[in-house]
């Protein structure tokens, strides 16, 4: 995982949300689902609000800090 990038941490429909956000934007996201490895493997997660990791790759990282470059100027105007 050493090309991918966590941008965010947390629920998963907010990580379903950015997910779709940034596949409107030309970005690729994955999101890493940690209840579903945990039960996969036979185990429990003890913290389900931060169960969902959603990585880029390094080659998408530019672009992405200029997105949120971008809506964050958007947001002050």
């Amino acid at each position: 995982m050493k090309d991918l990038v966590e941008i965010y941490r947390g629920n998963l429909a907010e990580a379903l949300h950015i997910k779709a956000s940034l596949n409107e934007k030309g970005i690729n996201p994955i999101i890493y689902d940690q209840i579903n490895s945990a039960n996969i493997a036979g185990f429990g997660i003890p913290n389900y609000m931060n169960s969902h990791i959603v990585y880029i790759h390094n080659d998408q990282l530019d672009e992405f800090n200029l997105l949120n470059n971008k809506e964050s100027d958007d947001e002050i105007k």
